[in-house]
Order: C-alpha cells, then structure tokens, then sequence
C-alpha cells in the first residue's frame, strides 16, 4: 500500500507566493552588500603583495650586491668606483624584472641604489635599494575606502639594506 501524498491547501501555497514576491529584490542586494567586501579583500591581497615582493627583492638585490663587493680586490686602481660600479650593476640585472616606472624610479634616480663604503675607519660597506616616493607614485592604485581610509597602507619609501665587512 502506497502512502498518500498529501498536497498543499490552497491557503499554504497562496502564502508561499506572496513571501517569495516579497523576497525578489533581497538576493541583489545582498550580492551588491558582498561585492562590496570582496571587492575590498582582493584588492588589499593584490596591493599588498606588489609592495611585499618588491621589498624581498629589493632586499636579496641589495645583500647579492654586498657579496659581489666582497669578490673585488682591494689593492685595485680607483677601488671605491669599481666597487660602486659593480654593486650597482648586480642590482641592476636582479631587478630587471621591474616594470619601468618603478626602474627609472629604484635604478635611474639619485635616490634609488646607494653604495656607501667606510673604508677608511670600519671597512664596512652598505648597499641601500630604494623606492623613493612609493605612496605618491605606486604600481597598483591606493584606494581611500570611507572608514577604512588607505588601501594599502604603505610607508612613504620602499627601502631595503644590507651590509658587510671588508676587511
């Protein structure tokens, strides 16, 4: 004997229509609510990561440099230059990969890569790898959200250093 199915009243299922007409418009805002909020944490993944791995690699350039000013004889003609020279150029090919902007910024300008050699009292030399002015000229847009204020929030300069004895 097969059970009986019972089928609605015509009472429930009126019931039913008019709550699914009174719901129509909720799912769209809703996902308009959603978007909002994952539009926001995907952005702030990807503008976060440029700065991040801009700063890993501005950090294993400026150490490779060190190293290489390590391999330089020291008894060698005009010293100080050629150590510059070779440093800057071991950063130079580490962060080819850059898009131009940030090139011209990190290798072109006065501020970008700087070799500071203290032969004289301590031998120590500084390789500094810099990204003047990130803030004001970044890769990936900085949105300003109403409460949240800047995303990313990110230090004004990107700058990574290494230093090594000499002697």
């Amino acid at each position: 004997m097969n059970p009986k199915v019972s089928q609605p009243r015509a009472g429930t299922r009126r019931r039913l229509s008019c709550n699914l007409r009174k719901q129509r418009g909720a799912a769209a805002i809703e996902a308009a609510l959603l978007f909002v909020i994952f539009f926001t944490l995907f952005y702030a993944i990807v503008s976060y990561s440029m700065p991040i791995l801009m700063m890993q690699a501005f950090q294993h350039a400026a150490s490779a440099g060190a190293r290489a000013a390590v391999a330089v004889e020291p008894a060698a003609e005009g010293y100080e230059t050629v150590v510059e020279n070779k440093v800057k150029t071991v950063v130079g090919d580490l962060l080819d990969w850059l898009p131009a902007t940030a090139h011209a910024a990190v290798l072109g300008g006065k501020n970008g890569v700087k070799v500071e050699l203290d032969k004289p009292s301590a031998g120590m030399l500084t390789v500094t790898v810099s990204f003047p002015n990130y803030t004001g000229n970044p890769l990936i847009p900085i949105l300003k959200f109403p409460g949240i204020g800047d995303v990313p929030k990110l230090p004004k300069d990107l700058t990574a250093s290494a230093v090594v004895q000499l002697d």
